[in-house]
């Protein structure tokens, strides 16, 4: 038994269906079942789950059946581990490196070559991916995933001008990702300059995505890769960025706000807010400046045709 997409699943296998474009595949799919949304109708011979989100049905279906299975607790002989560092009852993996003072929960796992700085802090469960990094003094909460080279905790980018050139401000605070937070491989949250730079409860940050010094960000957001959040943005509860948005210094964006891809926000948004555009504005209105800039050749043309026949009208009289 097991889990495949709609092409590819075989009679033994759970796959879903949201619709659109993927209806069509469940006339020819092999799968034992399928969830589809409520009300759905399928074809003859397709066994249907039907739930009102298919794709949340699935992804607890698929946990349920493949749950991930984690080492036994220990330190592996290659691994470097200072002696003042509590490691019981967590995974450390070949040539990962745990600094001194360092707290590494029962039941997390440290994979290989990642590195946890001096007075870190690792919760239970958590896992910390190959090649990632949690700098000094940073906190890591219960069940975080950090995948592959993510960097937690690097000095903001912190300078000033003066008389004799440009100055590193020092970077004294810190990063604390609240428990059940997902950072993608190569993404950054740089640590405060003073205070902290903060993730809140279950939010999920993807590949690639920077995250400026003392930066807050909610419970539950969502923000895709190549997006960024400038030192000292405020993002509420829900925030979801779509690729390649961003957020400005000092701004505020309320619960539940909403980003189109590209979109920039350069001034504080209120919670509900859908945005696109750049800089951002009011999805609906953005939707109808992209309309209406597609119709701008056609329009000149007619103007041209006008123009024109005016010409015509006035060299004839």
């Amino acid at each position: 038994v097991g889990v495949a997409s709609l092409e590819n699943a075989g009679p033994t296998d759970l796959s879903f269906c949201t619709g659109g474009r993927y209806l069509r595949m469940l006339a020819t799919t092999a799968a034992g079942a399928v969830v589809v949304r409520e009300g759905q109708a399928v074809p003859e011979g397709c066994t249907a789950l039907r739930h009102a989100n298919p794709r949340l049905a699935y992804a607890r279906a698929a946990s349920a059946m493949l749950p991930l299975t984690w080492p036994e607790p220990g330190v592996h002989a290659l691994a470097c581990v200072d002696p003042t560092a509590s490691v019981e009852g967590a995974t450390i993996g070949p040539f990962a490196v745990i600094g001194a003072n360092v707290t590494v929960s029962a039941g997390a796992w440290v994979q290989a070559h990642a590195y946890v700085g001096a007075g870190a802090f690792i919760g239970e469960s958590a896992r910390v991916m190959p090649h990632a990094v949690v700098m000094d003094g940073c906190t890591i909460g219960k069940r975080v995933w950090l995948e592959p080279g993510a960097v937690i905790g690097a000095d903001g980018f912190g300078h000033v001008v003066g008389p004799e050139g440009v100055l590193r401000v020092p970077q004294l605070g810190t990063v604390i990702l609240e428990d059940d937070v997902e950072v993608g491989a190569n993404a950054c949250i740089d640590r405060a300059a003073l205070d902290e730079t903060r993730v809140g409860v279950g939010s999920r940050i993807d590949n690639l995505v920077q995250i400026a010094h003392g930066a807050r960000i909610g419970a539950q957001c969502l923000i895709a890769a190549f997006a960024g959040v400038a030192g000292g943005a405020r993002l509420g509860d829900r925030v979801v960025m779509a690729g390649r948005t961003a957020v400005i210094d000092g701004i505020e964006v309320g619960d539940d706000g909403v980003f189109a891809a590209l979109a920039s926000a350069s001034r504080n948004v209120a919670s509900g807010t859908r945005l696109g555009g750049s800089p951002a504005r009011r999805y609906r209105v953005w939707l109808r400046e992209v309309a209406a800039v597609r119709q701008l050749p056609e329009a000149l043309r007619v103007l041209e045709r006008l123009r024109r026949a005016h010409e015509e009208d006035e060299n004839g009289s």
